[in-house]
């Protein structure tokens, strides 16, 4: 009894605190004209008040035989001044809340149940392409360890944050998004790789008859899921607007008018007007000058790259003096440390992974991708610039119906009996 009645004692005071508030947000409402809102704000203040009243009246004479009784009035009183003081909140300030709540739960559910990425390169194709956009499964690594094979979803391992204050860089972290006028600025991109190679493993890259290759634990890997066709330099056109400033003010550069040249998977059995992953015209063929030829990409061919772009610790100059070619895809052998992983995008010539950075960090990992919920083949910053473009065209050839709900689930990449 003790109990109940301090409960009620600590909401009375509570109304009785609000009283004047609520009768002011009821003239406000009738000066308003809002009658149908000021009718039931009127009707749950009336129903309060009697409530009140009668709840002092009782608890003044109960006895213990009433006690449930009155525990349910006191239950029904608390509910009518809940609906009462959310009815008459100023409309900024419940405006206010519903924007707060929403972001609340966003950031809850993006960073520990789901994501949705849009794929804004080709690091991973045939498998997932520019354009996609992807459920990630954020809860995969709650219950489940990461696995050879997977489709991993990660922060970009080479993003610096902003550590001038605590605020920005939890906001980098969570939030994500840049808001340039505040100050704040967007978070790393996401990346979506294959994991080689886990915590234990000793991994090697080779060289083997002008192919590259991958040895695992003294096994080489049969990695089905890396893409077997070249790629194609395509050049682009994209944006709208055909000059830099208007005035004193900047065109942002997505809706410049601009070319971009991109390096696309192609199938060589194939017409341009027939690919099967993307669009590709003879006049957005980027040739070369010298012969006419396309510019190819072998797939398994080793990438060479200056030893001055590979890494400081690398000297960039033979002895001669002559330049020095090193192979990213020659490496190791290499033991992956605790809580390390060794990812590498299906797109072998067309992706910036571990062989580049370094162990990826399980701290980084969000998820597994999981499916392609659709499939817009464009390279604007937003698909609608392509609808705007091409209404016809852009639903019988960007839109990939065909992707649509694509399972992306994890392949295990096999070892073969091949010893070290």
């Amino acid at each position: 009894m003790k109990s109940l009645s301090q409960s009620f004692l600590k909401l009375s005071t509570t109304y009785q605190g609000k009283r004047e508030k609520f009768k002011h947000a009821l003239d406000r409402m009738k000066r308003k004209g809002q009658l149908d809102l000021f009718q039931k704000a009127s009707t749950l203040f009336e129903n309060a008040e009697i409530q009140l009243h009668n709840l002092k009246a009782e608890f003044s004479v109960v006895s213990d035989g009433q006690i449930n009784a009155l525990r349910s009035k006191v239950k029904s009183f608390k509910k009518t001044y809940k609906e009462l003081n959310e009815i008459t909140k100023p409309e900024l300030q419940q405006w206010i809340e519903a924007v707060v709540t929403a972001l609340f739960l966003a950031v809850i559910l993006r960073n520990f149940i789901f994501g949705l990425y849009h794929v804004p390169t080709g690091s991973a194709e045939p498998n997932i392409l520019v354009g996609d956009r992807i459920w990630g499964n954020k809860m995969a690594y709650y219950i489940s360890d990461v696995k050879h094979g997977d489709l991993v979803i990660f922060d970009n391992p080479e993003f610096v944050y902003d550590t001038s204050n605590s605020f920005k860089y939890y906001w980098q972290k969570y939030v994500g998004f840049a808001i340039p006028l505040l100050g704040l600025s967007g978070g790393p991109d996401n990346w979506v790789k294959r994991v080689i190679a886990i915590p234990g493993d000793t991994l090697e890259g080779r060289i083997e008859d002008g192919k590259t290759v991958l040895y695992r634990n003294g096994l080489k890997v049969e990695e089905l899921y890396v893409n077997p066709y070249p790629l194609v330099r395509i050049r682009k056109d994209v944006g709208f607007i055909p000059f830099d400033h208007v005035g004193p003010l900047s065109i942002p550069s997505f809706l410049r008018k601009q070319k971009v040249e991109r390096n696309y998977t192609y199938d060589p059995s194939k017409s341009f007007a027939d690919q099967p992953f993307y669009n590709m015209t003879e006049e957005e063929v980027v040739r070369k000058k010298s012969n006419n030829n396309l510019i190819l990409s072998p797939a398994f061919s080793p990438q060479y790259m200056l030893a001055v772009d590979y890494g400081q610790s690398i000297p960039s100059m033979g002895m001669d003096g002559s330049e020095v070619l090193y192979t990213i895809d020659k490496f190791g052998p290499i033991i992956v440390p605790d809580g390390k992983y060794w990812m590498m995008g299906d797109s072998r010539k067309n992706s910036r992974d571990s062989r580049y950075w370094g162990f990826l960090d399980k701290s980084l990992i969000h998820g597994r991708a999981s499916f392609v919920i659709y499939s817009i083949d464009s390279e604007e910053a937003f698909w609608l610039f392509d609808l705007i473009k091409h209404p016809i065209k852009f639903w019988t050839k960007h839109v990939r119906f065909n992707r649509f709900f694509k399972n992306l689930a994890s392949y295990n990449g096999k070892t073969s009996h091949e010893k070290k």
